[in-house]
């Protein structure tokens, strides 16, 4: 399924939309689950949902959607976003919200439909990126994709997600968790998308190595991890053949 938000003040436009993204014909219609927002701050109350493309007006209230946009961005929300308006051209700053696409309400139904497909294409693509969905202490619930990893740890009945980048800057301090146990996740996280077994305990992203010293690699952060015995000699093939490829 594909979670779609809009986000508009204007129920007819809210609609109009939409049908432009039904007449692209680009996926069917039983796998679109459509939710309707009428100001940024009731968008951003909705923070705990996982939406694979979002629809954001411009001018909206007393919160615009830049203003949405970023704050939903600032708790590791990873949507696919797309700004709609018809008077406010894009400006230097709203590229931070990192915007796949611009559309304006004065365009035709046809150039709509147009750069529509282009954007339901790109939500197509993007939901066939593996990633698994985590929980910050806070409840937040974040798509997270395998680079902003280094490890991932079991414990108990679920497992902790060590991560880095944008995802690290907004929840500093704090390693997410995820309802999966770690060889579920070594499924979805597998040696195709750069992780390996070291350990019992743990998988790896081989891209977060920096170096391996006797029985403990080194990783960007500083961190240390043992790689077991037993694993030694499977991990050390997967990843010379990690590095072959890389160069």
């Amino acid at each position: 399924m594909y979670k779609i938000a809009i986000c508009e003040d204007d129920k007819d436009y809210i609609e109009y939309i939409k049908q432009i993204i039904l007449k692209t014909d680009i996926v069917e219609e039983d796998t679109l689950l459509f939710y309707d927002f009428y100001s940024g701050e009731q968008f951003c109350l909705c923070a705990n949902m996982d939406f694979d493309l979002v629809i954001l007006d411009m001018q909206m209230g007393d919160m615009d959607g830049y203003e949405a946009a970023m704050k939903m961005r600032n708790m590791g929300h990873n949507f696919l976003l797309v700004f709609c308006s018809g008077v406010v051209q894009p400006f230097p700053l709203s590229y931070k919200a990192n915007p796949f696409r611009y559309l304006l309400k004065e365009f035709s139904e046809e150039e709509m439909i147009s750069e529509m497909a282009e954007v339901i294409q790109e939500m197509k693509a993007k939901k066939q990126n593996p990633f698994i969905i985590c929980q910050s202490k806070s409840k937040d619930k974040i798509r997270v994709y395998p680079e902003s990893v280094t490890y991932i740890s079991k414990y108990k009945e679920y497992s902790i997600i060590h991560v880095v980048g944008k995802l690290a800057d907004s929840y500093p301090g704090e390693n997410l968790r995820a309802s999966m146990r770690l060889n579920d996740i070594h499924k979805v996280f597998n040696e195709d998308c750069g992780f390996v077994r070291a350990h019992n305990s743990y998988i790896i992203n081989m891209s977060c190595i920096v170096s391996i010293e006797s029985h403990y690699v080194k990783l960007v952060t500083g961190e240390y991890l043992s790689f077991s015995r037993a694993r030694a000699s499977e991990f050390k093939r997967v990843f010379a053949g990690f590095i072959a490829a890389k160069y």
